[in-house]
């Protein structure tokens, strides 16, 4: 019989592989390990369901790739219908919140509620400081949880500094997911905050192998997965289709072609998602959650962190002892190097220290 109620509020709505695949990892550790019926609270921050809105058109200064994402809009449809089967099929909602008025008049009811993870403490996606994500709606501190968010980068306006201050002081129990939000926190409230790891590296290898979807690719392939453009892991990619000699793959948004992708996709779901990486023989990225799942998959990579949100990568990668590629004209530096063995016992005590918070925060 489950002994205590556990609402999880996160970006589990977002037309984003990382946010859908994190928010379902978050849900199952905590039902899996801490005796909890577990639900994820549907709210719909009204920026970032405008942002997903707009991104379904091209949003970019290439013509080429303008002209590329107006023929290719259906198969984006059929990739956000795809994020929102999965959120449906495998994980457990409350009601729809789209206000805070609503969140705050009528909260969902539980034991215990747990923010995070992902960026949800980053101003700049929520459009300034969100009190939903810092649980602003809980009033005893004992019952709020943060696993593990992430302020996306290492500094914040003063406006913002004060706000987040606030709402920081009022939890039971603290945590972040990068170093640079320990010392964030700490500056603005004293207070030690926990480093945790990314929910996705909290359920097994055979967990996420057991979701994945297999690709209609035949031959091996090279993917290529790129969460900001960057012309630099293109030319990444390029390298190692020459180096190895198999075709090449792109997780593409409006199924443009730099001239040597041998296939660009397009209507690709979570499911699907992870089937790629799972059955890649190598994989090429600069994402957060690229890397993610190239780790957990045991995958060789080539690794160029996003420039937009250097930070949560290279905690990642520190954390791992991961060395990134380091020059485009060494053929033997494009692989990233690190041991597969330790690592895995590097993220088996990451995540047994994880699930002792989360057992005392619940549990407690």
């Amino acid at each position: 019989m489950l002994s205590v109620k556990v609402c999880v509020i996160t970006f589990h709505f977002v037309n984003n592989f990382g946010g859908a695949l994190q928010a379902y990892a978050l849900q199952k550790a905590i039902s899996d390990n801490c005796n909890a019926e577990c639900e994820v609270i549907d709210y719909r921050n009204w920026f970032i369901r405008f942002t997903d809105t707009v991104r379904l058109f091209p949003v970019t200064g290439n013509v080429k790739e303008i002209g590329t994402g107006l023929k290719t809009m259906g198969k984006r449809v059929g990739r956000l219908n795809k994020f929102k089967k999965f959120i449906s099929e495998n994980c457990t909602l409350t009601e729809v919140y789209g206000s805070r008025m609503k969140m705050k008049s009528h909260p969902p009811k539980a034991d215990k509620y747990v923010c995070g993870s992902d960026q949800i403490w980053n101003p700049v996606l929520t459009m300034g400081v969100s009190p939903n994500y810092f649980l602003g709606f809980v009033e005893n501190p004992d019952d709020k949880i943060a696993y593990a968010p992430s302020f996306g980068k290492d500094t914040m306006s003063a406006s913002n500094k004060k706000k987040v201050k606030q709402y920081l002081e009022s939890f039971g129990h603290l945590s972040v997911r990068e170093q640079s939000g320990q010392k964030m926190i700490k500056d603005m409230t004293g207070r030690d905050a926990e480093q945790l790891i990314d929910p996705t590296f909290l359920i097994d290898k055979k967990d996420w192998e057991a979701l994945a979807v297999t690709p209609d690719i035949k031959e091996k392939y090279i993917l290529l997965y790129i969460m900001q453009k960057d012309d630099e892991v293109y030319e990444y990619a390029r390298k190692m289709k020459e180096k190895l000699g198999i075709k090449l793959v792109e997780i593409s948004r409006y199924g443009y072609n730099p001239g040597f992708v041998d296939e660009t996709l397009i209507d690709v779901g979570p499911r699907e998602f992870l089937g790629l990486f799972r059955d890649a023989a190598y994989v090429c990225t600069n994402s957060f959650h690229g890397l993610a799942y190239s780790v957990i998959f045991e995958k060789d990579f080539c690794l160029i962190p996003c420039k937009r949100f250097t930070t949560r990568i290279d905690n990642m990668r520190k954390l791992l002892h991961i060395e990134a590629n380091a020059n485009l004209n060494d053929e033997n530096s494009l692989t990233a190097v690190y041991d597969k063995e330790y690592v895995k016992s590097i993220i088996k005590g990451e995540r047994e220290k994880a699930i002792r918070y989360l057992k005392e925060g619940i549990l407690e």
